[in-house]
């Protein structure tokens, strides 16, 4: 408040009743104004308070005039619960405080009837928790919370008998309020009530205390936050400093260790803060009070006990450390979970010193802790637990791990590959996860036990969303525990419902790998005692043929296998009669048509073709009787499809619906077989080709009875497959003479019904018979059948192909059904005509259909339609370019493109368009053009434009190359700069992306032994862009002219984008980044082309390369520069004096490149002649010695190591001249091994793999170029290509592909360089941590809602240091001085103007600060008398500032009661201010700056006051 104010108010007042009415009219006025909000309001509530509490005298009139005019009609305005700002709630303390104030001095009837009232308004709350009213002069539930709070205050006189009996009597209405309360400081004002009234009155305390204990039991199973607010706020109740006279030992029950355990990982960090304070002091009273507690289960505590005290500060510890967010403060902490780990051991009589569900407690905090790198630990952590020493599933906690640690493992970034471990390897949590459901497997000693358990996990998984990576390896875990019978015919329901709808979106090898995990499961975890056959067989409906289920894979043999074995067991319902007959029957079943109408589900199919073929594959079902006793086999069941469709032409009457299920299991029989062609296979074949004839008159037959609803295309779909089926394979001429007919008929029909379109049945029939023509043309292969197809399509141009217009009678069809119809329609029309242009020599693109027709029909097309009209444009545009319209050619690629740019989002569609784009685009006819022709020019663009994409959309630039290398002739020169942005090509992964390659190398790593690495194998595209090319490459021959010209081309080209990309990325470049890949793999291909250097281009590659060497800081890419050029010196021996110059030339360029030639002059002397060699050595000694004296380090050195390496080379090939006309060199290498330091780093460098082990002609393979050299230059893995990749590597390639001596590969990257263990990962115990721990005695458990309750009394603090900064006008300054002033316990941190603290920078340097510190404005023009009210209030003025007589501060002792007063940054303190002083205080300095900032200054010195103040205390 201002005390000018006060001063007003107290010079006019005559006695204390006219100052109380005096300050009631200024409340009125203030009320009146709306002000009752503002500081100044509260100021004056205090003084009126203050009047009344200090006159003893005060009449009962004036107390009631109070009540009646002031506080009652407050407490009905101000409502928190509708405005909850800090001044509305400082305003109501002040009110409430008054009021209490004055019921004291009331009569007693007036407080009973105000008690009354609040406990009554608190019942209607606790019936209504919506209840409320702003409106009517209602008091608020704050205002009955703190008028019974401060009415019940201890610190007042005693309260009277009446209205503390009130008080009691409503205790349990007051408890039962706190159930509807939402608010944390209403809660808090609540609570601080009850407390109040527990202290009136010691008896009734254990009722008292049992209500709010179960009141805390009914919130917890609410999952409410308020357990932990009302136990520590009655912790000096329940928990007593000094154990003593404890009521209710909540210590000795489970239900309150279960809330600390849940409290230790809730959400919200204030409930943590509770738990944590709520178990530093219970531990704290069991340890200093020597107390022994043993709950039921939960918690024990020996008197006394040494290990049991260090268990629980490790665990809390561990629990404080986790509240931060920096690592490596966490990092060193985390090894001391191991001993707590040890602690929960159980002795002989099943007691450990800790129960596990507090180690269940920490992992949940841990699991969800911010930083991914303690959520990887503890996740390690759990997996790799020694159950049997820690009996964490004894004691109940496999519900934990089967269901909320398996949840808190879905993050992705868990599975990532170990640092430094090769690619392919298995990341560390996927391999734990095998060992921990081992573990637990091997715990659970009873079958019971681990059923209930693994059960659980399984419907754990199918209950949630699961992301592709962990459920990968949590399914590959599963499939490596032993053969356990959990899985029940429920089970296995549940398993293919949820397996089936969780991976619809996932890319096909992912779903083709967690199925094939899931197949394991099955055979592994079946019940079949539990279950039949048909759930068995059902279930493998789910696995799809393309990605997991597959004749002929290792998942099939696996079910094959199992199934032969369950068979021979004799087990009820599996045996091998069994299986047959539900073989039997479910043919009989789908043949059967009574009460049955039209075709079968896909799936019943699915699973009756499987349930045979696997019978046969486990010798259950034999293609043929074996003996008179085998009663059922193959042929049986062939027959009865085969009969059922041959007697069609012969039974007129047959049920049609029969005949097309038959066809619908011998099309899924055929399907299922899938390319297999064993004995099995020919076998079906053989049976099967027999009804081809009478299929083809079945399928006439329902053409002519026309499909003729929207319910009749499920049968004409049937119909189709079956034809391809049968057309598609080798078949007798009455079949083919079948099909012509089928033809001719579909022809006619298509012809009759042109004009017919004015119904949807004419329409459904036109569509028919365009369909079976359709899927006979497509599959059509048989050169009779095809000749004779063509003549009867030749007539029909007028009517193919042709429109699919809507009727004006729809007959019920929708929108949707409508477009399915025309799409089918179209794409059959298509089919047709394609064919026909396929199969025609045609001249001209006008005699079937035109390329205007094609381009017209493409805005409408979708699908398969689209791709058809692809390949019928790609067959057209030849013709244009003969008929020289290249301006169209550019116009329909141009027109084409944008049609598959719109549908670049439409999912995998995508990649069928591309692909059929680019096969139509980029075909030899167009590719062959001239270099500036338009078309050239256009498929370059083009080109361009897909590079660009494949930067984003990985895949695309492969489809590109793929149609580059088969399509355009050599020498390429047309498209040389395509080819070498694709040798090039590839971008940086980003986290993610590298994280699944892992994950799919990993997987491929596994080989066969996962079907879907034999159906689906994955390769990374980007890679297999660079080995595509390489493997072309490598295709070519050096002596062959063509294969020479285009590889020179090639190189030339190379080199030059070498040098732009050096030239755009100037400056220093660093490892790994995307310009250093890139020139990398310029020179790896350099590198390949290099046997295709002829003797007249040799000396400008060799001199290029020797300006690359002085321009490139890589040693990676200058290693392949090297490389090349020591190949080129040792094939043109000529080359050799064009060495020498370039010592001078790179030496003055770079230090580096020197180094390079240095490495280049070690390897070349043995591969010169003999003839040669000694002149090599003569003119090499002399310039690698003059440079072993070089100032340069690394040139010295690197001149040293290769001087060594030369000498010894003259040693070995006997050149004794050399050896003599260079003895010096011998005399300086006893002058080098004097410098040790030398002498190491040289052996360094002659161990190193270039030096040491590379040899340039025996380690010249693809391996080592694109695999070893880059794992050995530490580019990272996803640079490395393994061998493996090259599938399609010619076998007579010029540059082999392995190399055949292993030296290179086993060598290790970097071996001279080290770095030290981290040995504090191991240590348990031990060595400093950085840690913030508070002693559960300073921790305020509820600081969040402290700063509301508290705020009018931070305001009246009159003891301790005033800080005063009103002199200072830098908000930085300021933000800072505030939070050393909360730090360091300031009572009051003086400002100029109170809205800095809005001020951003003021709260960034405060960080909430001016939250907990009281804040006063005082303006510097009313410094002076604020410092005289203070001094008269008894405060030693102190000023920091340097004056004659200041004060060093190490000689100044400050007193309790002190204001300290900072100058401004500039100039001080004002010398009218000095002259109010008690002192000046200077800080003893010992620099030549005579100054500190003053916010250090400031620091300082309240430190030196807070310092003296502790030491006070601790000499008290």
């Amino acid at each position: 408040m201002d005390f000018i104010t006060v001063k007003k108010i107290a010079s006019e007042a005559i006695n204390p009743a006219k100052l109380i009415e005096q300050v009631v009219s200024q409340i009125k006025e203030h009320w009146n104004n709306k002000k009752f909000t503002d500081s100044v309001f509260c100021d004056v509530l205090f003084l009126l308070e203050s009047i009344i509490s200090s006159d003893q005298d005060v009449k009962t009139d004036y107390v009631h005039k109070v009540l009646d005019e002031v506080c009652l009609p407050l407490l009905g305005k101000i409502h928190p619960s509708f405005d909850s700002r800090v001044e509305n709630l400082a305003a109501l303390t002040s009110v409430s405080s008054l009021c209490g104030t004055c019921l004291l001095k009331a009569e007693e009837s007036r407080a009973v009837e105000l008690v009354d009232q609040c406990l009554g308004l608190l019942g209607s709350y606790s019936e209504d928790a919506d209840w409320s009213s702003e409106e009517g002069g209602t008091m608020d539930i704050y205002g009955c919370v703190s008028v019974l709070q401060q009415t019940s205050k201890p610190s007042r006189n005693k309260v009277s008998p009446s209205i503390q009996s009130k008080l009691l009597r409503g205790y349990l209405s007051i408890t039962r309020a706190v159930k509807c309360m939402k608010n944390n400081l209403l809660i808090n004002m609540t609570l601080n009530c009850l407390l109040n009234i527990m202290n009136l009155s010691a008896d009734g305390k254990l009722d008292r205390l049992t209500s709010v204990w179960e009141l805390i039991c009914e919130e917890f199973e609410a999952g409410s936050e308020k357990p932990y607010i009302l136990l520590c706020g009655m912790s000096n109740h329940f928990f007593p400093v000094n154990n003593s006279n404890v009521v209710l030992d909540l210590k000795c029950k489970d239900a309150f260790w279960r809330m600390i355990e849940h409290g230790i990982s809730k959400r919200t960090p204030s409930s943590r803060k509770q738990t944590m304070y709520l178990l530093k002091r219970i531990t704290d009273i069991c340890d200093t009070c020597g107390v022994s507690v043993r709950s039921e289960n939960l918690f024990q505590w020996g008197s006394g006990s040494k290990v049991t005290t260090e268990i629980w500060e490790d665990y809390i510890l561990l629990l404080e450390t986790l509240e931060e967010k920096q690592v490596h403060i966490i990092k060193p902490v985390l090894p001391r979970l191991s001993k707590v780990i040890r602690a929960t051991k159980t002795d002989q009589n099943g007691q450990g010193v800790l129960h596990t569900s507090w180690l269940t407690a920490v992992f949940r905090r841990m699991l969800m802790h911010e930083s991914i790198y303690v959520v990887r630990w503890a996740a390690n952590t759990i997996l790799t637990l020694n159950l049997n020493l820690c009996p964490m599933l004894e004691q109940g906690q496999g519900k934990y791990f089967s269901g909320e640690f398996l949840l808190s493992i879905q993050e992705q970034r868990l599975f990532v590959r170990q640092e430094g471990a090769p690619a392919g390897t298995c990341p560390p949590c996927g391999e734990a996860l095998t060992g921990f459901f081992r573990n637990c497997w091997e715990v659970l000693d009873n079958p019971l036990a681990k059923a209930s358990f693994f059960k659980d996990i399984i419907t754990t998984i199918l209950s949630n969303t699961w992301s592709p990576v962990p459920l990968q390896f949590i399914f590959e875990a599963l499939s490596k525990i032993p053969s356990t019978p959990i899985l029940d015919a429920a089970a296995l329901l549940d398993l293919k419902n949820g397996v089936s709808s969780s991976m619809r979106t996932w890319d096909g090898f992912t779903r083709g790998t967690v199925l094939c995990f899931c197949g394991k499961i099955l055979i592994n975890l079946i019940n079949t005692e539990t279950t039949l056959p048909l759930d068995f067989f059902s279930t493998l409906t789910i696995f799809s043929q393309q990605e997991s289920l597959c004749r002929g894979t290792s998942l099939w043999k696996d079910v094959s296998d199992w199934l032969r074995i369950v068979t021979n067991g004799e087990q009820k319902h599996w045996t091998t009669t069994d299986i047959k007959t539900c073989i039997r029957d479910q043919i009989t079943k789908h043949l059967a048509v009574k009460g049955c109408e039209g075709g079968l589900d896909e799936t019943d199919i699915l699973l009756t073709v499987r349930m045979i073929l696997l019978s046969l594959d486990a010798d259950i079902l034999t293609l043929k009787p074996r003996s008179e006793h085998d009663t059922y086999h193959l042929t049986h069941s062939l027959q009865s499809l085969s009969s059922t469709i041959n007697d069609f032409p012969s039974h007129p009457y047959m049920s049609v619906i029969k005949v097309e299920r038959a066809l619908q299991l011998m099309g899924g029989l055929m399907t299922e077989l899938g390319e297999t062609t064993d004995e099995v296979h020919q076998f079906i074949h053989n049976s099967l080709v027999l009804s081809f004839t009478s299929t083809v008159i079945f399928i006439q037959q329902r053409l002519t009875e026309g499909w003729k609803e929207i319910s009749d295309l499920p049968s004409l779909n049937l119909c189709c497959d079956a034809l391809s089926l049968v057309v598609g394979r080798s078949h007798d001429a009455q079949t083919s003479e079948a099909v012509v007919t089928l033809s001719k008929k579909c022809l006619q029909s298509l012809q009759t019904l042109e004009q017919l379109q004015d119904s949807a049945e004419n329409q459904i029939r036109r569509l028919g018979a365009s369909a079976v023509l359709g899927a006979i043309t497509s599959c059509a292969a048989n050169q009779k059948l095809v000749h004779r197809l063509l003549s009867l399509l030749q007539p029909s141009t007028s009517f193919i192909p042709s429109t699919f217009v809507k009727p004006s009678s729809e007959n019920g069809i929708s929108q949707k059904e409508w477009g399915v119809l025309a799409s089918d329609f179209m794409t059959s029309q298509w089919k047709i005509v394609h064919f026909y242009l396929r199969n025609t020599q045609s001249v001209s693109c006008d005699t079937f259909v035109s390329m205007e027709t094609c381009i017209d029909y493409l805005p409408v097309s979708s699908g398969e339609a689209t791709v058809i009209l692809f390949s019928c444009i790609k067959i057209l545009l030849p013709l244009l370019i003969i008929e020289g319209r290249q301006d169209t050619v550019v116009q329909v690629l141009g027109i084409t493109w944008t049609y598959l740019l719109e549908r670049q989002g439409k999912g995998t569609s995508f990649w069928i368009y591309l692909e059929g784009y680019t096969d139509m685009a980029f075909q030899r006819a167009l590719m062959t053009r001239p270099q500036d022709s338009p078309v050239t020019q256009k498929l370059m663009e083009l080109s361009g434009e897909l590079l660009e994409i494949g930067e984003e959309k990985s895949g695309v630039v492969n489809v590109l190359l793929k149609h580059l290398l088969s399509q355009c002739p050599l020498p390429m020169e047309n498209f040389l700069s395509l080819v070498v942005q694709c040798c090039m090509f590839g971008p940086i992964y980003k986290k993610q992306d590298r994280l699944l390659m892992d994950v799919y190398s990993y997987v491929s790593s596994l080989g066969p032994r996962l079907a879907v690495n034999q159906l689906h194998p994955w390769q990374p595209k980007t890679l297999m862009v660079r080995v595509r090319l390489v493997e072309f490459l490598c295709q070519l021959s050096p002596q062959n002219p063509l294969h020479h010209s285009f590889a020179n081309l090639l190189l030339s080209a190379l080199l030059e984008k070498y040098q732009e990309v050096v030239q755009l990325s100037s400056g220093n470049i660093f490892i790994n980044s995307l310009a250093h890949r890139q020139k990398n793999r310029l020179m790896q291909f350099a590198v390949v082309l290099e046997p295709f250097i002829s003797q007249g281009d040799s000396e400008g590659v060799l001199l290029r390369l020797l300006e690359f060497l002085s321009l490139e800081m890589q040693p990676s890419v200058r290693l392949f520069q090297e490389w090349i050029c020591t190949r080129l010196l040792a094939r043109f021996p000529d080359l050799i004096p064009r060495l020498w110059p370039a010592f001078v030339t790179i030496r003055e360029k770079s230090s580096s490149g020197l180094c390079s030639l240095l490495h280049v002059v070690a390897h070349v002397g043995p591969l010169q002649t003999a003839e040669s060699q000694e002149l090599f050595y003569d003119t090499s000694l002399p310039k690698v010695l003059t440079l072993s004296m070089a100032h340069h380090f690394h040139i010295r050195i690197h001149a040293q190591a290769v001087l060594s390496l030369l000498w010894d080379q003259c040693k070995a090939l006997g050149l004794r001249g050399v050896l003599s006309r260079h003895g010096i060199v011998s005399a300086c290498f006893v002058l080098f091994d004097e410098d040790n330091n030398s002498t190491k780093n040289m052996r360094k460098i002659l161990e190193s793999y270039f030096l040491a082990v590379l040899d340039p002609h025996r380690d010249y393979s693809v391996e080592t170029v694109f695999h070893t050299l880059p794992r050995l230059g530490l580019l990272n893995d996803d640079e490395w290509i393994p061998p493996h990749y090259f599938t399609m590597y010619p076998k007579d390639s010029f540059m082999p592909l392995m190399n055949p001596d292993p030296s290179l590969a086993k060598c290790e990257e970097s071996a001279w360089h080290f770095r030290a263990q981290n040995e504090t990962e191991s240590e348990e115990t031990g060595g400093d941590i950085q840690k913030k721990i508070m002693p559960w005695r300073l921790m305020n458990p509820d600081d969040e809602v402290m700063e509301e309750l508290e705020y009018a009394k931070r305001r009246q603090r009159s003891d301790g240091l005033i800080l005063v900064t009103s002199l200072i006008d830098k908000v930085p300054n300021l933000g800072g001085l505030c939070r050393t002033s909360e730090i360091f316990g300031v009572s009051e941190f003086v400002i100029n103007k109170l809205r800095y603290v809005e001020d951003k920078m003021f709260q960034s340097l405060s960080v909430t600060a001016h939250k907990w510190v009281p804040i006063r404005e005082v303006y510097e023009t009313c410094l002076p008398e604020f410092l005289q009210q203070k001094k008269s209030q008894g405060y030693t003025l102190v000023g920091v500032e340097q004056t004659a007589n200041s004060v060093p501060l190490n000689d100044f002792k400050f007193p309790v009661k002190t204001l300290l007063l900072l100058g401004n940054e500039k100039e001080g303190i004002p010398a009218d201010l000095i002259g109010l002083l008690d002192v000046c205080v200077e800080i003893p300095q010992q620099g030549v700056i005579r100054s500190l900032n003053v916010h250090v200054s400031g620091a300082i010195l309240v430190w030196e006051y807070r310092r003296q103040q502790m030491m006070a205390g601790k000499a008290e």
